[in-house]
């Protein structure tokens, strides 16, 4: 009786005991962005808030802006539109008499939206310019 040889069999259980090592390295090496993109997201949670609190006492998003929101909030740093959030407790706030949007960075090059109007819609965005005028831009119905 010819002998047998299971090299073919060993091949195809290394490949996929290597493609499970990959895809474990890939989970944990990606773990840490979940982290950042819920930290931003929470940011401009906050900033929503606040924004929201400004506009139900004035009736506007116009006075919601990185002076008011800075004096509602105290843990996060705002900034007007034009000047780019660097981190991910920076926002960067635009408004306008019926809308209000921040841009939050949560990496270089990455950047998360949400966009506010006196009709109650939200929309969200992401980018990679990270600036409240460029968040008035977004539209998506969720990140």
């Amino acid at each position: 009786m010819p002998e047998r040889h299971n090299r073919g069999f060993w091949l195809v259980v290394g490949m996929i005991g290597l493609a499970c090592v990959l895809l474990v390295a890939a989970i944990l090496y990606n773990a840490p962005m979940k982290e950042t993109i819920g930290h931003a997201e929470d940011t401009l949670r906050a900033a929503q808030g606040a924004a929201q609190r400004i506009h139900d006492a004035s009736d506007s998003f116009g006075s919601a802006d990185a002076a008011a929101l800075a004096a509602a909030d105290a843990s996060h740093t705002y900034r007007d539109a034009r000047s780019a959030s660097s981190g991910l407790d920076d926002v960067s706030i635009a408004t306008g008499p019926t809308s209000w949007a921040a841009a939050v960075q949560a990496r270089p090059g990455a950047c998360f939206y949400l966009h506010l109007t006196d009709a109650g819609d939200v929309f969200y965005g992401v980018g990679t310019v990270c600036t409240g005028s460029v968040a008035m831009n977004a539209t998506d119905p969720r990140w």
